[in-house]
């Protein structure tokens, strides 16, 4: 089992409010400014990326605290992963109790297994760039290719509230996750 350690925490959300109106977005999170001239094959705001073998993995994510967000990283032969350089970065992100509230009434049905843990792939709707952590507690992830065209913004529960990916979804990856007496595993499969 890999088990993931305070080094390999990517960030931590500050818990301010702010509208979801794309222009507001972007100020709060300076994703256009900062992010102008990053690779968009991997994700940003990582601190470490907890990398596993390719097939199933079990990760012990016991050490994040709400808010954070770790990566784990794993090689593919999946072609919608192509413009990650094959690999699928999977984001376990622990949320605040605003965001377990938000997703309570917007999650898909059947794709969160524990309302606390939102586990998600990084890889945009629009054309499979990597998703990057944007800091900002209302809209968590965004997609590394800042290009006039492209530019998606999602929400804490994966739904694209601006950008290319407007009104589309981050997709799930096959996994389960079990909590029992503090410990915290998310198992790929």
């Amino acid at each position: 089992m890999y088990k993931m350690t305070r080094r390999h925490v990517i960030t931590t959300l500050s818990t301010s409010a702010v509208l979801l109106c794309p222009a507001i977005l972007n100020a709060q999170t300076n994703v256009d400014e900062d992010w102008a001239d990053i690779p968009d094959d991997t994700p940003i705001g990582q601190d470490r990326l907890i990398e596993v073998g390719s097939g199933p993995a079990d990760v012990d994510v016991s050490e994040l605290q709400p808010g954070e967000v770790a990566v784990i990283a794993r090689p593919t032969d999946d072609e919608a992963y192509s413009a990650t350089g094959m690999t699928q970065y999977i984001a376990v992100h622990r949320r605040t109790a605003d965001q377990i509230a938000f997703g309570a009434a917007n999650d898909r049905d059947g794709t969160v297994q524990n309302p606390e843990y939102f586990v998600v792939n990084l890889v945009c709707s629009h054309r499979g760039k990597a998703i990057g952590i944007t800091g900002n507690p209302e809209a968590p992830f965004a997609c590394t290719d800042r290009g006039d065209r492209h530019s998606s913004i999602y929400d804490a529960s994966g739904f694209g509230v601006s950008g290319a990916s407007e009104d589309e979804y981050l997709s799930i990856p096959t996994y389960t996750i079990a909590a029992d007496g503090g410990q915290v595993v998310v198992s790929l499969t």
